[in-house]
């Protein structure tokens, strides 16, 4: 429709429908206006048909309120407007399900006491990798050892609210624990990625293999109803819900290693209580006394 059309129509003057023509692309609407006779202001096609096939549930996924974990990298502050200008679009019935689902759902993807990302590093790294760029990776492995290295950046993974680096190491694909790297200094370099290569399949293939390198060390416990939920909550857990106790439940508790499961289960005290394996009891035992033995003196 021709501007003059459109002013005759919402009653107000050209000169407004013009400014709200520039309000509406400012806001990202795919508006314009065409010249020549049979030209006017121009929606782009599709633009509203797309947003009205959207059905409730396909909105109530979109707008789901929660932490958003972009913020570690750097872009969570156009996340909410990206949401308005599609909120602004959508027929009423779909913004009243918007505003019922942000009242009723809420995702927290942090785990208890989980510690504070490096968002620093994580969005230099964000930069790296949208750019192919190699940048110098300062970091300490597991068991504090600092190395230094140049690596090609091909993507950032969060797990459970910790991020992880995927990225080329020399000849070797590495992923790198983003809370354990001290430094990132950028080069100038850029690099070409993997042809094929695609995060997902890579990530999925990685955890796989992660977990069937990691054995575990299974411990069955007795826990009292007030803790379990501070033991469920730190290691990999399961309970045995048709062997509730009268004062708790039994809970299958999986650690990496003997070591730690008897560094925690000294932690615990007596919120807990060994039923297998036997021999643990006085492994456990053990050390509380050698503990008792050293604060004694």
């Amino acid at each position: 429709m021709s501007a003059r059309e459109l002013s005759e129509q919402l009653e107000v003057s050209q000169r407004t429908i013009y400014r709200d023509l520039d309000a509406l692309s400012a806001a990202g609407v795919p508006v314009h206006a065409e010249r020549g006779i049979l030209g006017g202001i121009v929606l782009a096609d599709g633009y509203r048909k797309a947003l009205t096939q959207f059905n409730e549930d396909e909105i109530r996924a979109l707008f789901i309120a929660g932490d958003s974990l972009l913020a570690d990298v750097g872009i969570e502050d156009k996340r909410p407007h990206a949401l308005e200008k599609l909120a602004g679009a959508l027929p009423d019935a779909q913004r009243r399900a918007i505003e019922i689902m942000r009242d009723r759902i809420y995702l927290d993807h942090r785990r208890w006491k989980q510690p504070t990302q490096p968002r620093e590093h994580l969005a230099a790294l964000r930069v790296a990798i949208w750019e192919n760029r190699r940048v110098r990776l300062r970091y300490k492995d597991r068991n504090q050892k600092p190395s230094v290295r140049v690596i090609e950046p091909l993507g950032l993974v969060a797990k459970a609210g910790i991020w992880y680096l995927v990225a080329r190491s020399g000849n070797e694909m590495r992923t790198f624990r983003a809370e354990r790297i001290i430094g990132i200094d950028e080069t100038d370099d850029q690099f070409v990625r993997p042809d094929g290569f695609d995060l997902i399949s890579f990530w999925r293939d990685w955890t796989v293999k992660f977990e069937e390198s990691v054995t575990g060390y299974p411990v069955l416990l007795r826990v009292g109803s007030e803790a379990v939920d501070e033991i469920t909550g730190s290691w990999e857990s399961h309970v045995i819900d048709e062997a509730r106790i009268s004062d708790g439940f039994l809970v299958k508790v999986v650690f990496p290693a003997e070591d730690a499961a008897i560094h925690q289960l000294v932690a615990w005290g007596d919120k807990v209580e060994i039923v297998e394996p036997a021999e643990l009891r006085e492994k456990v035992l053990s050390r509380a006394r050698d503990i008792v033995s050293h604060y004694s003196r």
